[in-house]
């Protein structure tokens, strides 16, 4: 597998989970390999044809998956997550303002490959704006 380096959108979705949700810090990546070893992993992908990857205006769509090393310890986080993106009044990050975001899927558990790993997704659609 490739990694592919962050284009803009995730980057700021990365900045946004990271400054506003504590556990995350330093948990938050667009690489799928993760392997069980820490409590938490946090996979930022924007979905194709959700929006313009190399620019920050306008609205697209980004899947956020919450790894744990529990059913319990994922579905918490991927719900303070859902809570904390869900808060209204926008949110401010170094590249982008957030006007608003949209739950598309609820978080849910996902498949994935090995049994002591647990993954859940959930879609957001977020409408922002370069910030400044």
């Amino acid at each position: 597998m490739t990694i592919q380096p962050f284009g803009l959108i995730e980057m700021a979705v990365k900045e946004l989970i990271e400054a506003k949700y504590e556990p995350a810090e330093g948990k938050v990546g667009g690489d799928l390999s993760y392997d069980g070893t820490s409590d938490l992993y946090v996979w930022i992908g924007l979905i194709p044809g959700g929006g313009s990857a190399d620019q920050i205006e306008g609205t697209w769509a980004v899947d956020i998956d919450c790894f744990g090393t529990s059913y319990g310890e994922a579905m918490t986080h991927a719900l303070a997550l859902e809570a904390m993106l869900l808060t209204p009044g926008g949110h401010v990050t170094p590249t982008m303002r957030v006007d608003s975001v949209f739950e598309n899927s609820a978080p849910a558990e996902a498949i994935w490959e090995d049994d002591g790993v647990f993954r859940i997704s959930g879609t957001y659609v977020f409408s922002a704006r370069r910030s400044g």
